[in-house]
This record gives structure tokens, sequence and C-alpha cells, in this order.
């Protein structure tokens, strides 16, 4: 697996309640992966797997400890948000951009 890029891994903090609504927690830094990243589809993840999960970016990843759905991967100023994991030889992480 070629390891091209550098990634940020960050987990969302749990969420608070004021007056009825709710806050999302902050994003915290966990730590840096050395992963490959292909650009995705929905309609290729339909096809090949057969879920219908928006997704636009895939990560082949070695270790995914730190890694669960709802996960941010930065890559400098992109943001990914995890929506799928799928075992192999290595993870395929499936993501979506978010802004």
């Amino acid at each position: 697996m070629l390891c091209d890029y550098s990634v940020g891994v960050y987990n969302r903090l749990p969420s608070t309640k004021v007056n009825g609504v709710t806050i999302p927690g902050a994003l915290a830094f966990v730590k840096t992966i050395d992963c490959d990243m292909q650009p995705y589809s929905t309609e290729l993840f339909i096809r090949q797997y057969g879920y219908n999960i928006e997704t636009t970016k895939r990560f082949f990843i070695g270790d995914i400890a730190d890694i669960k759905i709802g996960t941010v991967l930065m890559y400098g100023a992109e943001k990914h948000e995890v929506k799928k994991i799928i075992s192999w030889d290595t993870f395929e992480v499936m993501t979506l951009e978010v802004v």
C-alpha cells in the first residue's frame, strides 16, 4: 500500500444541550497517520459494494484503532467525515467532504 498522504485524525467531543438546543462538540486531535487517498463517488460505492451512502473520497489505512464512523480526517484545509469502514487486507475508509 502506498502511503503518500499524512492526514490528521480528529474525534468529536461530546455534544451539550443548552436551552433545548444541541451544540456539537469540538474536534479533538488524536494523531497523524500515513495513508493513500483517492477520489470516489456515491455511484461507485453503490456499484462496488451496494451501499447507498454519499461519498467523495476513500482512504486506504493500515490501522484504524482510533477511527470510527463520524471521525474527521483532515488533509490540509480539507475535512472528510468517515461514513463507512470496509475491512480487507487494509481498511477502506469511505468519507464525505464537509465544510
